[in-house]
């Protein structure tokens, strides 16, 4: 029978998943976790066995945040293109809630750990597969007006447009030149999204 955590696991993780993203992953220690957590090493390791385990949970609560993200938004009411625009604004509105910008912790984990944790390169590869199936199935909204492939490549249009949008932040401090970037990016858009609508 698993052993009862005696600590808040969420508070835990959502710590964990800031220190992780703020520092990145060879920048944060167990001990950095225990003493911004409140939660001791030893409780941390015999819950999770070794920083790595812990990551690796921190990103899949991450992961499944920016999933929810997306179907959220694609959830909304509106034609597509002002359901995109909107889209990427709740991602601006993200971008400038961090000071310098802390990027996108999915993509920055890929890039820098995912040749030698494979289980890092599989989530990031998943969740993105998932964040354009949301936005295929809103894009098409059961009409089937564009071929299976088109409406895949569209999606993944708009998801990779959000991620670079998250990344470009990094690069760029001004938060309004920002901002014309993403809207820029839903202009271009526009003409292939009025075809799905």
């Amino acid at each position: 029978m698993a052993r009862r955590r005696e600590f808040d696991e969420d508070a835990l993780l959502d710590t964990t998943v800031v220190l992780f993203w703020e520092r990145g992953y060879a920048n944060t220690s167990m001990s950095d976790v225990a003493e911004a957590s409140g939660v001791g090493n030893g409780s941390i390791y015999a819950a999770y066995g070794s920083k790595s385990e812990l990551f690796l949970v921190a990103l899949r609560r991450y992961c499944a945040g920016r999933v929810e993200l997306v179907r959220e938004a694609m959830a909304r009411e509106g034609d597509v293109v002002e359901v995109v625009r909107r889209f990427f604004e709740a991602i601006l509105d993200e971008c400038s809630e961090h000071r310098p910008s802390w990027g996108c912790l999915m993509l920055t984990s890929m890039a820098s750990l995912g040749r030698e944790m494979p289980e890092v390169a599989a989530l990031t590869h998943s969740t993105i597969r998932e964040m354009e199936r949301i936005v295929a199935v809103r894009l098409d909204g059961g009409r089937g007006s564009l071929r299976p492939p088109v409406l895949r490549d569209l999606a993944a249009t708009v998801v990779l447009a959000s991620q670079a949008i998250l990344q470009a932040s990094l690069l760029e401090p001004e938060p309004a030149r920002l901002r014309r970037f993403a809207l820029a990016s839903v202009e271009r858009l526009a003409p292939r999204l009025a075809e799905a609508a």
